[in-house]
């Protein structure tokens, strides 16, 4: 067998290796999603960063708070709108005094500084204590985004661009994150796009079983633990 058949075999078994990670990472999926638990997809650290308003934030830190996570440009208004609508939409489904967090992480945090994160929240009425818009360091947000997120925010390049704000590739996945009464870390519960559904991606409506699963079978559970 010469160095390119070798070559070749070498990047077949590569691929069938990939396969079988794939679908065995996908059986995992469904064999935690039995009975209706939201599956543990990835802990998440907590993360320091600028807030809206002004002040600093801390994310993922504290116990039986619900977080839903976007990531977007709040300069490309029509982007950040819907995906702000699609959370607002999903927090609306359940009482006010569950505790949740509405969190948008900014793609370009110099261009979206505090005053145009303000703005923006004003203009369209998401200004309750529940929401935090994600400023700071952009490679940092990035960064921390991509690894945990895997949510890449690329920037288009210029022959791409529609517009002058269409600076990044739309990012529409919301996702899920929840830090149980003694867990060591927060982890992604789920993730949605409405109207899709692949691998670990589901549609938005799936997010309202998985929300009432953990607030019936995790916060409240531990609630009347801590009150015996």
């Amino acid at each position: 067998m010469n160095n390119k058949s070798k070559t070749v075999w070498a990047l077949i078994i590569i691929m069938l290796l990939g396969i079988v990670v794939y679908y065995s990472w996908l059986e995992t999926l469904q064999r935690q999603s039995k009975g209706g638990k939201p599956p543990m997809l990835r802990p998440v650290d907590r993360f320091r960063s600028d807030g809206h308003k002004g002040q600093q934030v801390e994310l993922f830190a504290s116990e039986d708070i619900l977080s839903l996570v976007g990531y977007f440009y709040a300069g490309d208004e029509v982007e950040a709108l819907a995906v702000c609508r699609r959370i607002q939409a999903m927090r609306k489904e359940f009482p006010e005094n569950i505790k949740f967090q509405l969190i948008g992480f900014s793609m370009d945090p110099k261009l979206d500084n505090p005053e145009a994160l303000v703005q923006f929240a004003t203009k369209h009425g998401f200004t309750s204590d529940e929401w935090v818009f994600v400023s700071g360091d952009r490679e940092r947000v990035r960064n921390y985004m991509n690894k945990f997120f895997r949510y890449p925010g690329h920037k288009k390049p210029d022959k791409y661009r529609e517009s002058s704000t269409d600076l990044y590739a739309r990012e529409l996945r919301i996702s899920l994150v929840f830090k149980g009464s003694g867990d060591e870390k927060a982890v992604i519960r789920g993730v949605y796009w409405d109207g899709v559904r692949k691998g670990e991606v589901r549609n938005d409506k799936a997010s309202g079983k998985d929300i009432e699963f953990i607030i019936q079978n995790e916060m409240l559970k531990e609630q009347l633990k801590k009150n015996e």
